[in-house]
Formats: C-alpha cells, structure tokens, sequence
C-alpha cells in the first residue's frame, strides 16, 4: 500500500487527535485539498523516526530505483540532509575540506559539529562570470597534504556545472576521505541518460537531491542516499542523526508526495516529460541564437539550468525589464547572465513567453565591469569558535582585517561571501554596503 492510499483510507475513523483541524480548513479554503490529507502518527501510520511499515517499505523502493543502500526520505529539504551526514559522520575537532560555493547549510553543519573547515576554491568562468568545476588534480594536492574526514562538494552547482565526481572519487577512496556530495540540483539525473550519471553511482558515499528544485515535488521535499559502497552501520548512524533534527510531526502528505514523486519520474510518463524538457530548451536555444543571444553549451553543464547573455547587455538591468515590463522572473542575475531553472512542470507557455520577451527587449550596450570571484577566505576560527564569540559593530571604513561576526550570504544561490571568523579583505569592503559587526579580541 502506498503512502497516499493509507492517507485516504485515514478519513473513515473520528480522531480526537493532533492536528485539530479535523482535516478541513479553518481559515484557509484555497489550502483544502492538503488539510484533507494531513494527519499525524495515528494507529496504522508508520513513523518517519522509526520507520518498520509503510515508509520503510517506500524508502526501500527509492534504494532499489536510485541503487543505493539506503535512501532517506527528508521534509525539511536538502539542508537536513547535509546537517544529518555532518552529525554522523564528525565529532568536535575533526577536519573537513568543503568546496567554497557549498551551500551554507554546510558552515551550519561544521558549527553544530564543532569541526574545522578548510576551503577550496572551484574554477572560475569568467567569460559567464560564474564558478566551474572542482579541479581533481587540485583536491588530490590539497589531499597530500593534510588529513581530511571528509570532501563536501556540490555537483550539479546551482548553475548547472557538474565535476568529474568519478575522478573524485577514486581520489577520496585512495586518501581515505569520505566523499559528500550535495546533487540537491540534480534530482533528475537518475532518469535520464541526457543527464550524467548521479554522484552514487560514480563512487560518492553521500549525496543529496531536492525533488523541490526541478523534480516537480513541493517545497521542501529531499532526499539522503547512502552508497552501497560504506559499510551498513551508516544506516543507523545516518536514522540517529536525522531524528536529532526532524521534527516528530513529519507532514505526511509531504511523504506521500516524496514516495509518489520517485514513481512518476521512474515512469514512462516521467521519462517523456524529461525528453519533452529538453526538446524545449533546445527549440529556445534554437530561436534566440538566431537573434544573438546566447546560451552556456559545455560538456559539463546541464542546460536545464538556462544560462542566457548577450555581450553588452547588463544582467540587472535586463532582469528588472523582464521584470517590470514581461512579468517574468529569472532565478538569479549574475555577474554575466541570467539563470533560468527548469524541471518537471515547466510548461511550453512558459518557454514561448520568455521567447517573446528577448525578442521584444531593448536596452543599449556598454561596457560591463570585469568578473570579480571573491578571494581566497583567511580563516582565523573555526565556525564554532565564531558563533560562541562576543561582536561589536565598527563603521566599514575601520573594518579591514578584522574578523567577521555576521554571515554574508547572496540568496540565490545561498553559497557564502563572507562567514563568522573570517578577516574582512578590500574585496568584502567594495561588496559591502553597510557598516558591519566584527568579533571583540
């Protein structure tokens, strides 16, 4: 029996039970549909910290369809994923190397943990003004070095880039380093040969993927995988963790949506709806080249993620006239470009309107400024060291070298600029435009 038939069937009995709302809504008539299947740990439900029913029995099928030994079902979105990998895996003073355009939920993991992070850097593409791919002759540099627990990398990026995870791979597995990475970009990639293969399968230990971003999932559903490939302990390890920061009030329409959401992209339904994506993108692509725009084509770029400029055309400045004039909304505006996400749902109405709106746009050429990637982070304490430290506030004009207290965080894509215990460099200063708070000595 699925997650969803159990919800329905829940309807036959009087539960003088949480939640209150009897299944109908109160306040919020638009929302009836989903009061009508939001029930809590009743007789005959399964229980997401403990799981022997029904959602274990739906775990077990994803594992089965991603091939993994165990994945996870999380509604509280990728980030509980990484938190519960960090929670499991480390304990206080243990050393980790994170790739800097992680998402933050990583800085987060390490202060929880107590850990110590060192940083590297991706490529940089300037041309696109955004950051590539995770060098594996530089991690295997990095790797000779010192002596790491763990590698936290994101692939896909929130751009769309994706790293030689294989190649990685092999390089953790020889340095003894266990391999994390955050695919909460590439929900989609299990489905599809267009895609490449998932980060499981080309030898990670850990990954995470947000069915929310582009697998047609509501917000926040995710998922945890655990590779077959690390011995079984880990199942527990990562059950314990999870129950550290999960709620005991899962919402279960979000499993049912989980569970159901996994059926449908390993359907027939599923894998034609990924084709029709792509024979979107590339009829887009098609039109708009002709009219000079342009869109990021490289082998390791998932063109789902539409990355789209044309020289001289400053990305703020058009994304406010889509905006205001067309009533569309890119994802984020870069340095270079515009990114525009796509997935499951992303209709053909949707496509033709963002054709029209580049064919009508008309805005002068100039001269943009150079690409500028943030320095190399100087990192004087450690997250958990920062978060415990007292703060005071200093006018920017003083704060140069001094260690930051506040986190600087562009949203999108959540990767950081600036975190607590780090020196401010001239960089941050020309980024910044409020005074900021800096650690007391």
């Amino acid at each position: 029996m699925t997650l969803l038939k159990i919800l329905r069937n829940a309807e036959n009995f009087t539960r003088f039970t949480t939640p209150s709302h009897s299944q109908k809504s109160p306040f919020l008539w638009e929302l009836k549909d989903y009061y009508m299947l939001d029930y809590s740990e009743n007789v005959g439900f399964d229980n997401l910290h403990c799981p022997t029913g029904e959602i274990l029995m739906a775990q077990g099928r994803a594992g089965d369809i991603y091939g993994t030994q165990k994945t996870f079902f999380l509604t509280n979105g990728s980030t509980s994923g990484i938190l519960a990998v960090m929670l499991a895996a480390l304990k206080k003073g243990d050393k980790i190397l994170a790739a800097r355009n992680c998402h933050k939920a990583v800085y987060n993991g390490a202060v929880l943990t107590d850990a110590r992070v060192d940083w590297l850097m991706p490529n940089e593409n300037t041309e696109w003004g955004i950051y590539g791919e995770i060098s594996p002759k530089e991690l295997e540099n990095v790797l000779k070095m010192n002596n790491y627990k763990m590698f936290i990398m994101v692939s896909p990026t929130y751009e769309g880039v994706n790293s030689d995870i294989e190649a990685i791979a092999k390089i953790c597995r020889q340095y003894k380093t266990l391999l994390f990475v955050d695919e909460a970009h590439g929900a989609l990639y299990n489905f599809s040969s267009l895609f490449p293969k998932t980060a499981i399968k080309q030898g990670a230990d850990f990954s995470v993927n947000s069915l929310h971003k582009n697998a047609g999932s509501p917000n926040p559903c995710a998922l945890l995988h655990l590779s077959k490939g690390i011995s079984d302990d880990w199942r527990d390890k990562l059950q314990n963790a999870l129950n550290l920061i999960t709620t005991t009030s899962p919402p279960y329409p979000m499993l049912a949506c989980i569970e159901a959401n996994i059926s449908y992209l390993n359907s027939k339904k599923g894998a034609h709806e990924i084709e029709r994506l792509f024979e979107e993108i590339e009829r887009l692509d098609r039109k708009l080249t002709k009219i000079g725009w342009e869109f990021l084509k490289d082998i390791n770029h998932d063109t789902t993620k539409m990355l789209i400029k044309k020289d001289g055309i400053n990305p703020k400045k058009l994304s406010d006239l889509l905006y205001e004039k067309f009533k569309i909304e890119d994802e984020m505006t870069g340095q270079r470009a515009l990114l525009f996400l796509t997935g499951v749902g992303t209709t053909g109405n949707k496509f033709s309107d963002l054709k029209r709106a580049l064919r009508k746009v008309k805005l002068e050429e100039e001269t943009l400024p150079e690409v500028a990637f943030q320095p190399f982070p100087f990192v004087k304490l450690s997250p958990g060291e920062a978060a415990r430290h007292g703060y005071t506030y200093v006018d920017k004009k003083d704060a140069l070298l001094k260690l930051s207290y506040e986190t600087v965080i562009p949203y999108p894509p959540c990767t950081p600029i600036l975190y607590p215990g780090e020196a401010i460099q001239e960089w941050h200063l020309d980024y910044l435009k409020d005074d900021v708070g800096v650690l007391k000595k």
